[in-house]
């Protein structure tokens, strides 16, 4: 999860930053469902991003085994950022419209 997350200003070849998604997705939710359930949305999405998307999404893209802690990061493909992408959106907008009603 270490290699997926370490996003410094420094690493201009890095094409994904994980963090700006799941609360662009969330901030979405803000006109819909007002801001408190908004928040809501956000949380727990960064919660489930940080605790089982990501490390899941590692495992995965090494093969099932651990990332070394001076090993690179493995290549997000395509695919893995758009189940990501529905993961968080559906976590960040179900649990907004939850909070809501």
């Amino acid at each position: 999860m270490r290699a997926l997350t370490n996003t410094g200003l420094a690493a201009a070849d890095r094409l994904w930053l994980p963090g700006l998604s799941h609360a662009a997705v969330a901030s979405a939710a803000w006109p819909v469902f007002g801001g408190a359930a908004c928040i809501a949305g956000l949380l727990l999405a960064t919660l489930a991003s940080f605790v089982v998307y990501l490390p899941l999404t590692a495992l995965a893209l090494n093969g099932g085994g651990p990332i070394a802690a001076d090993a690179p990061a493995p290549a997000m493909t395509p695919l893995a950022r758009v189940v990501l992408l529905g993961l968080w959106t559906a976590t960040a907008w179900g649990s907004a419209a939850l909070t809501a009603g």
